[in-house]
């Protein structure tokens, strides 16, 4: 799915999610498969850069609003 946001940032943000994306299906394949489609839904170029350092735990506990 295509970014929304300002041009220099859906650049950036592109390339943290491929980043985070590879890091989260190898940290755990099962788990990231459940949340992958909550995850491709995010398309703000914002929402990317702020999660962008955060592991697959924090965002399931984001997505799912703690219930993980």
């Amino acid at each position: 799915m295509k970014l929304v946001g300002a041009p220099k940032l859906v650049v950036w943000a592109e390339k943290i999610r491929t980043e985070r994306l590879k890091f989260w299906q190898e940290s755990d394949p099962g788990i990231f498969k459940a949340i992958e489609p909550l995850v491709a839904a995010k398309t703000s170029a914002d929402w990317w850069i702020a999660n962008k350092g955060k592991g697959l735990d924090a965002i399931c506990k984001q997505l799912l609003g703690n219930k993980f």
